[in-house]
Order: C-alpha cells, then sequence, then structure tokens
C-alpha cells in the first residue's frame, strides 16, 4: 500500500512552484504570514501546456496543408475551442453530476470552481465548432478532426493533474500499487472524523468580507474509509463559521485504492494518442480522426471506469457508471459518424488554404454544409 502524498507529505501541496524566503519551492504553498508569490499550480500547468502545444501543432499543421483554414483562422480556431471548453466543461459538470447544486444558484456556475467533465469540454467544442465551421466555411468535422488529438494529449496532462491533486480515485484494490487518497465529499470537500469517530465534510462559506470560513457538515461516505489516527488534529467550526463551537477532527482517507487517474492517463491519453496519429498520418477524407476518437475514446474509457470510483452520491445506472453512460453514447456517435462519411465522403485536399504552396480559392457553402 502506498500514501499519496497529501497524506505521507504534511507540506505538500499542488502549487507545483511558489516563490518566498528568496527561493523557489516546488509543491509547497506558501507559508501563513511569509510574503511570496505562488507561481501555478498542477492544473495551471496542464491548461497552459495544453494551449501552446495547440498553437503551434495547428500552425504546422496549416504549413503543412493537413488544416486547410486561413492562416488568421489559425489561432481564432483555438481561442472558440478554449470557450467552448471552458462553458462546456462547467456546465457538463452541473448538468451531468451536480444539477441541484449548481441550478439551485446558478451563480456558483461561475464563483465555484469544483470542476470540468471532459464529457462537456467534448460537446461543448462539438456545438461551438459548428457555428464556427459555417462562419469561415469550411467543413464542421474538419475543424473537429484537428481537436481531438489534443483531447488525447490534454487527457495525459489532466489526469496526471487530477493523480496529484487526489481528486477522482479508483475502485477498492488490494494491489501492491494501491493508493490511499485523502476522503473528499461532494463537489471535492474534505471529509473529516471526530474522536467519537463521527464523519464530516468540510464545508466552505464566503463571508461579506471576501475571506472564506469552514465549518463541518455531518456527511457519511458512501464507500470504504479509514481514520488517521495518527495524522494532523484540525480545529473547525460545528454547524455554522459563527457557532463559537469548535471540534478538533482527524483526516479521513480511503482504503485502498486503484490509482485510477493514471490509468486514464495511459489509456485515454498515450494509447488514444498513439492511435490518432497513425489515423491522421493516412486519412484522406473529411471526419476520419472525429470517427475514430469517438470510438476509442468512448471504449477506452468504458473500459477504465471499472477501475474508477463513481463520483459521490451517484452510484450506478443500470449498472453503469455515469461516466460510461456518457462513453456509450460516444461510441455510437461515432459509428453512425463512420457510415455518414462513407456516404458523404469530402477529401481534405479540396478544402481551401491559403497556407504556402497549397492556395486554393475559397470554397462556396457546399463545403461548410457537409458533415
Amino acid at each position: 500500500m502506498i500514501d499519496h502524498p497529501y497524506i505521507s507529505d504534511p507540506e505538500y501541496s499542488t502549487t507545483v512552484l511558489s516563490w518566498y524566503e528568496g527561493g523557489l519551492h516546488f509543491f509547497r504553498e506558501i507559508p501563513a504570514g511569509v510574503d511570496g508569490i505562488r507561481l501555478f499550480n498542477v492544473f495551471h500547468l496542464a491548461y497552459g501546456t495544453i494551449f501552446v502545444f495547440s498553437w503551434v501543432m495547428c500552425y504546422l499543421w496549416w504549413k503543412r496543408g493537413s488544416f486547410r483554414v486561413n492562416k488568421r483562422q489559425v489561432l481564432d480556431s483555438i481561442l472558440v475551442a478554449v470557450a467552448a471548453i471552458v462553458i462546456g466543461g462547467r456546465l457538463g459538470e452541473a448538468i451531468f453530476y451536480q444539477p441541484e447544486y449548481y441550478f439551485s444558484q446558478p451563480i456558483r456556475l461561475l464563483t465555484n470552481a469544483s470542476g470540468f467533465t471532459i464529457h462537456g469540454m467534448i460537446l461543448g467544442t462539438i456545438i461551438a465548432f459548428w457555428f464556427w465551421a459555417r462562419f469561415i466555411k469550411r467543413p464542421w468535422f474538419h475543424l473537429l478532426d484537428q481537436s481531438v488529438i489534443f483531447v488525447a494529449f490534454g487527457t495525459i496532462l489532466g489526469r496526471i493533474a487530477n493523480f496529484l491533486a487526489a481528486d477522482l480515485w479508483g475502485r477498492e484494490s488490494s494491489l501492491p500499487w494501491a493508493m490511499r487518497f485523502p476522503m473528499r465529499g461532494p463537489l471535492f470537500s474534505r471529509v473529516m472524523a471526530n474522536q467519537q469517530g463521527e464523519t464530516f465534510r468540510v464545508v466552505t462559506t464566503q463571508l461579506e468580507n471576501g475571506s472564506s470560513a469552514y465549518h463541518l457538515e455531518k456527511w457519511v461516505p458512501d464507500q470504504g474509509y479509514e481514520i488517521l489516527h495518527d495524522g494532523t488534529l484540525y480545529s473547525y467550526a460545528v454547524g455554522a463559521p459563527d457557532s463559537g463551537t469548535l471540534e478538533l477532527v482527524r483526516m479521513v482517507v480511503t482504503t485502498p485504492r486503484h490509482p485510477s487517474q493514471l490509468y486514464q492517463a495511459i489509456t485515454e491519453g498515450v494509447v488514444l494518442l498513439l492511435i490518432l496519429v497513425l489515423v491522421r498520418l493516412r486519412a484522406k477524407t473529411v471526419g476520419q480522426l472525429s470517427a475514430w476518437f469517438l470510438v476509442c475514446y468512448g471504449g477506452l474509457r468504458m473500459i477504465s471506469e471499472f477501475f474508477r470510483q463513481p463520483e459521490p452520491g451517484l452510484g450506478y445506472l443500470l449498472g453503469l457508471t455515469r461516466g460510461q453512460l456518457l462513453s456509450l453514447t460516444m461510441v455510437i456517435g461515432g459509428l453512425i459518424l463512420f457510415a455518414w462519411i462513407k456516404r458523404k465522403p469530402i477529401l481534405i485536399e479540396s478544402i481551401a488554404t491559403n497556407a504556402p504552396g497549397f492556395e486554393k480559392p475559397e470554397t462556396a457553402a457546399p463545403d461548410a454544409k457537409a458533415g
């Protein structure tokens, strides 16, 4: 059994790089009362790297004639995708996983950064590119074909970030590399236990002065857990931030689990990326990459979900997790797309571009309307 750094290292933080006391520090938060600069955390690093990689690769593909748009539309397409990912990811998290919490107070979509869901990101990009394709008069799936490799690349970095942040762990396991993670409740809230063994989740309240207050609410995990009796003692208010009643509590951790974040980084990241690169080298028609992505990502995600713990409180539907059901729709959509592009193929080389040596006159609406 292995303990996640959050358990084994009291000073561990997802802040990759910070500056304080005259030096750089890795995976350390700035101590209380010390002046410093928090440069970026694991998710900032992942998102920034994905954006730069996407920009560089799209420009190279445009220059080589495989991304057939005008030069000024390369960066514009990436920015459209970024907006779609942010909006779609947040709405997907709310609609697919926490609808009652978010839509009871919609402002939480902006103020509560509890996370994003990749299925929402994908759906958001599909919808946004439908409009963008018609605006720039390019085939819809040609734009989507460019994005799928970045989803696979981003999954590698994103799942590693999830692992470092102790999010989205796996199901119970007795394997030698099984790991204990700090227990989280709904919306990634921390879980604590008092001396009597009662469990609570830590709730964050935003105060009028802009600061945050924390208090405990009774909550029982719906999966195996352990109370870390040899860990640090924490003090929180009970019932309400201003109750005046404090209780000493200890960290609650999971029983040993599959590090499913790393499994997903390998399957939906590395393996999928290799498949898509090989397909891209041979693709001649629009939509091939998108179809392969939908089928392969959906299939690989359904497999990896057998090792991943369902989200707190969601459980299973028809014997499948929420992620498996969403992935099944992707597989079905990919098979439909394969049939569609076989009936109405569009050659990539027929699409207009102003890349050096590949200039073609602007095509009319038929290219834009084709799937």
